[in-house]
């Protein structure tokens, strides 16, 4: 039995994600440098970004643990023609007239 891969995320996922905090962030520390937000607010702005930014990477995590699983699997399903399709159980082959016989 293989071994089940590992589940990894985008790195692209990573960069975005980081611009978009330092962006957010940056525009918080700015707001607060000038007086234009209390440091309340500053603190909470902070916080609603680190934790965004969890969230958005848990999220990430899942899906890669999603894609890791079924990187296992066969894609689209069981195949209808040949020896185990469904119209094996009934002696028919989808394929019998393509031996070359006209």
């Amino acid at each position: 039995m293989p071994p089940t891969p590992q589940p990894t995320i985008n790195p692209k996922s990573f960069v975005a994600l980081a611009t978009v905090g330092g962006l957010l962030l940056s525009a918080a520390v700015l707001l607060w440098v000038f007086d234009v937000v209390p440091f309340e607010a500053f603190i909470g702005a902070v916080a609603v970004v680190a934790v965004g930014q969890a969230l958005v990477i848990l999220v990430l995590l899942r899906k890669a643990r999603e894609r890791a699983n079924r990187a296992g699997q066969v894609p689209g399903g069981a195949s209808t023609l040949g020896p185990d399709g469904p119209a094996a159980r009934y002696g028919y082959d989808p394929m019998g007239d393509l031996d070359g016989r006209r």
